[in-house]
């Protein structure tokens, strides 16, 4: 059986109802710009920070200043913690 494709339109839709439900689930990621919110997802994989930097096209010491922002804003301190906290997301 093959998967069905989705358009641009329906892609952008799921998109919008699992961020919808992100935020429901943890309001506090509504603190985090669109940038630290992009780093946040790549935290949340086993990318090393100089990998996230390379995919997002900005420096590592972006990146860097990025975590520190969000664990800030998260009230967390380490990137362990953010993988306990938000293991299901």
């Amino acid at each position: 059986m093959e998967k069905e494709k989705l358009n641009y339109f329906d892609y952008m839709a799921l998109a919008e109802t699992e961020y919808r439900r992100l935020m429901q689930q943890y309001p506090e990621l509504a603190a985090l710009t669109k940038r630290e919110f992009e780093v946040f997802a790549q935290l949340l994989t086993d990318k090393t920070q100089v990998q996230i930097a390379r995919d997002l096209f900005v420096s590592h010491s972006s990146v860097h200043f990025h975590c520190k922002n969000i664990y800030k804003k998260l009230e967390i301190n380490s990137r362990r913690h953010l993988l306990i906290k938000y293991k299901d997301v």
